[in-house]
């Protein structure tokens, strides 16, 4: 009988995790750092100084159209929402970048229930609407901690100040002369920022990170302290 499993997925920056020596454990079909150090000393640096974590495995999905807002409120009864603002989903987020733009951010392996949703109401809709799984074609990392808002102002031009970046903001920006989705998603309290940027600069952008982040204490962080923040 034929090995029926699918093949495990991954990252961007699963060779990047491996010169790292991390350790690794499976995630809903993707293979992503477990950890790197010891728990309690990632712990201790998210939440004191700042840590950077590969979180390309999460699903990450567009939707383009004059229709899009109305389409999403189908599907998803929550606030309406301006460009540049998000909000919690079911399982999630959703940003509005634009008048006609919207992004989903999901757990890894649930954007693909959100894509059936999605396919299905655009099935029966005129007008011109457009969804991309960008889950592949996008690496995505997490800056976490204190000192995030200062390392993330040596890189980009924008002003991370909680008064213009609240939580659940989103804006597009350079990072280290690449074009960034920036995302403020905070964990525990802890001021967090996504960086969603073409897969074949992720590893370019988390070596300039580390490199910029150095007197900060940066280090990398693992799944498991990530989860155990939220206990």
């Amino acid at each position: 009988m034929k090995n029926m499993m699918k093949p495990i997925k991954h990252t961007p920056l699963h060779p990047t995790a491996q010169s790292l020596n991390a350790r690794f454990v499976d995630l809903n079909g993707w293979q992503v750092a477990e950890g790197f150090d010891d728990l309690d000393a990632e712990l201790a640096a998210a939440r004191q100084r700042v840590v950077l974590a590969d979180q390309s495995a999460r699903g990450k999905i567009q939707i383009e159209g004059l229709v899009a807002g109305a389409i999403l409120q189908t599907i998803w009864s929550g606030p309406q929402l301006a460009v540049g603002q998000g909000a919690e989903m079911e399982s999630g987020q959703i940003y509005r970048l634009r008048a006609d733009q919207y992004f989903i951010s999901t757990p890894p392996g649930a954007e693909e229930e959100t894509l059936q949703a999605l396919t299905v109401v655009t099935q029966s809709v005129d007008d011109l609407i457009t969804v991309t799984d960008l889950t592949h074609g996008r690496a995505e990392l997490y800056l976490l901690g204190p000192a995030g808002a200062e390392l993330l102002s040596r890189l980009c031009g924008l002003d991370f100040h909680p008064s213009v970046f609240p939580n659940l903001a989103a804006k597009s920006s350079s990072v280290a002369k690449t074009t960034q989705l920036i995302i403020r998603r905070d964990q525990a309290g802890l001021p967090g920022y996504r960086l969603i940027g073409a897969a074949s600069l992720g590893a370019y952008v988390w070596e300039t990170i580390f490199q910029a982040g150095q007197d900060l204490g940066v280090i990398p962080i693992g799944q498991t302290a990530l989860d155990s923040l939220d206990i």
